[in-house]
């Protein structure tokens, strides 16, 4: 029946959806896509017919490796329930809120990484967390997955408890190993989701779960994509009371591609100038036969062969020392040594060079050779190497302590323990992101990852953003309730030490003004009752169900609450630049320069959807609840939109 000719007191139905993407819906689809010979009744897989298109590539065996443990079953249910959660503003606690596109959310990040499925997919370049490496009481997620978000109500105060609470993980539980692997595996399929085809996820851990880390990377990410182990030297991070002295952790990276990683614009702390790996002007010395160079304190070990005839080496054999490892540097001088540095594809160059009586020589290329002839009889080799380093080295050294990572904080007045070192992070986003990239950590802790970022585009005037997911764990302490608060203030105070070391430089080359901000939101309910199936079929309980289909919006939710629950449900980012105008009187919110167009009054007329329509937007939305049951005005507004391909939908 087409639209125009719906029954009276019937109108078509616009819904937006209210849950987050259904991440099984959404596997099943692609893969029939990939196979649709496989398409069974109702869009279900017939797995029959996939492993005949599959052939020998179907392993039907029982006995398999991989990692299993008690609960991973609960873990895909767990992924594939959507939530039903949403992220609400909070512009009075954020910095620079209309402008900036760093994101601050407070929330489990279980459920607030299924809010960000469809707005962020494949949009992250960089995620770095440093989860809880399971010691001993220090994670306190909730064991019953099922409930998270309920639980997490219940925790945060935004409920009644009901005797739930997140719990600890202590070792001398029996499933200790096995609630971490709870924990970690859905949170890290969903973030795996996010990245870019060209993005890294760098996780710090240490030695309690690094072989589970490992495991459970290679099922989800790729065995073939694990990157490096890097192991960060924290030198000041020693446990006294243990015989053996642990100063060393882990940064386990994966990436689809080891050219993801960029070596860093400049030279590793971590690579001593006698390496190959340092990148600067280098001279190689050849001490010719003759006079010795006064000023010389190189010398060759005792017997070493320096045999020239006619001013040349005679064979290959002969006076070549990197053929000897024992070349040695003393205080000493001498006479009549040769030290001959260059590698053998220079050894022809060499000898030309001194045949032609030292005069500049071309090689194969036409290139003049960097040899040259000292005053004082010495051949030099000079080579001009590249200013940015070649490799990335897994021992990461020089990055900072926890030690020295504390002491950073309580210099913008913040005290806190055993936070990651800055200089850490500031070193992985270098090298595992580009400008403008958008970086990700939801184990935000006391807010590192954004100071990096912060400090970073400062000092390079680049623009990477950054996303943080902080659990409002509360802290012992009366300054900062939660560890969330503690994150945001510090982040405030970064902004403002860099806002007040600008203010004395001028902008001669007309820099672009850096973002120093941050978008805060908090996780919660949906802004819309959502329908219980399961309410006791009395018709009290029911006719208070059927009253949600009239007024389904939450008390108290403000305007910007529904506006941002609408763009995260509808793909758009929680950074995307929102603007409230007047249209006929009426209040409408404009986001992305008007390609959407969100109108949440409660009294709609057919000349404000007329004047809305006529705005030529991409989609528009309207409150269900803003037609007031008048089915004629709702069809017809779906039926305006439609001649102007305007996507639109009811709330």
């Amino acid at each position: 029946m087409a639209e125009t000719e719906l029954p009276e007191n019937m109108a078509p139905d616009t819904r937006l959806e209210g849950a987050s993407v259904d991440i099984a819906a959404e596997k099943r689809r692609q893969l029939l896509e990939l196979f649709p010979v496989a398409r069974a009744d109702q869009g279900k897989i017939d797995f029959d017919r996939l492993r005949l298109a599959l052939g020998e590539s179907v392993d039907g065996g029982k006995e398999r490796y991989g990692l299993v443990w008690p609960g991973k079953a609960d873990c895909f249910k767990t992924i594939q329930a959507p939530s039903l959660a949403t992220l609400v503003p909070v512009p009075e606690k954020s910095v620079n809120f209309d402008s900036t596109q760093h994101l601050i959310i407070e929330g489990d990040n279980l459920e607030v990484l299924k809010l960000l499925q469809k707005s962020y997919l494949g949009q992250i370049k960089m995620i770095y967390i440093d989860p809880p490496y399971n010691t001993g009481n220090d994670f306190i997620y909730p064991d019953n997955y099922s409930e998270s978000l309920e639980t997490y109500l219940q925790y945060t105060g935004q409920a009644d408890s009901g005797g739930k609470k997140f719990g600890t993980n202590t070792d001398a539980e029996g499933r200790f190993h096995s609630k971490w692997l709870n924990m970690m595996y859905p949170r890290l399929y969903l973030a795996q989701n996010l990245l870019t085809d060209d993005g890294v996820i760098f996780i710090s851990i240490n030695d309690v779960e690094l072989s589970n880390l490992l495991s459970m990377c290679n099922e989800i990410l790729g065995e073939n994509n694990h990157l490096a182990t890097f192991i960060w030297a924290n030198e000041g991070n020693i446990d006294n009371q243990s015989k053996i002295k642990t100063n060393h952790e882990y940064v386990v990276a994966y990436a689809r591609n080891e050219s993801m990683i960029a070596p860093p614009p400049v030279i590793d702390p971590n690579v001593p100038k006698t390496s190959k790996l340092y990148r600067e002007v280098i001279e190689n010395t050849i001490v010719k036969n003759g006079p010795a160079n006064p000023e010389s304190d190189v010398l060759l070990p005792s017997g070493f062969p320096a045999n020239f005839d006619a001013g040349l080496i005679t064979k290959k054999a002969d006076a070549w020392p990197h053929l000897s490892d024992s070349v040695e540097v003393s205080e000493r001088k001498t006479t009549g040594a040769v030290i001959a540095r260059s590698g053998w594809s220079s050894k022809d160059l060499l000898e030309e060079f001194i045949a032609t009586g030292y005069r500049p020589i071309l090689d194969s290329k036409g290139q003049e050779t960097d040899f040259y002839l000292t005053s004082s009889g010495t051949i030099m080799q000079r080579k001009q190497r590249s200013e940015k380093q070649s490799h990335v080295l897994t021992i990461l050294r020089g990055m900072g302590t926890v030690q020295s990572a504390s002491a950073a904080l309580e210099e913008v007045g913040i005290a806190f323990s055993y936070p990651k070192p800055s200089k850490l992070l500031e070193y992985l986003v270098e090298i595992g992101s580009a400008p403008g990239d958008l970086i990700l950590d939801f184990f935000a802790g006391s807010g590192t990852t954004a100071q990096a970022v912060l400090d970073l585009n400062a000092r390079e005037n680049s623009q990477r953003r950054f996303i943080l997911i902080q659990l409002p764990e509360p802290m012992e302490r009366s300054d900062y309730p939660t560890i969330a608060d503690l994150a945001e203030e510090r982040v405030r105070r970064v902004i403002r030490k860099l806002n007040d070391a600008g203010e004395s430089k001028l902008n001669l080359n007309q820099a672009e003004q850096q973002d120093r901000g941050f978008r805060l939101f908090r996780l919660t309910q949906s802004n819309v009752k959502e329908w219980d199936a399961a309410v006791a079929h009395e018709t009290e309980a029911v006719k208070e169900q059927l009253e949600l289909s009239i007024d389904h919006i939450r008390t108290g939710r403000t305007d910007l609450d529904i506006v941002y629950e609408v763009l995260l449900k509808s793909g758009y980012r929680l950074s995307s630049k929102v603007e409230s105008e007047t249209v006929n009187g009426r209040r409408i919110y404009s986001v992305g320069d008007g390609a959407f167009l969100i109108c949440l009054e409660r009294d709609l007329t057919l000349d404000l959807i007329r004047s809305i329509a006529a705005r030529k937007a991409e989609r528009v939305l309207f409150l269900d609840e803003g037609f007031a049951g008048n089915d004629q005005l709702k069809t017809n507004a779906v039926q305006t939109f439609k001649t102007k391909n305007v996507v639109f939908r009811t709330l």
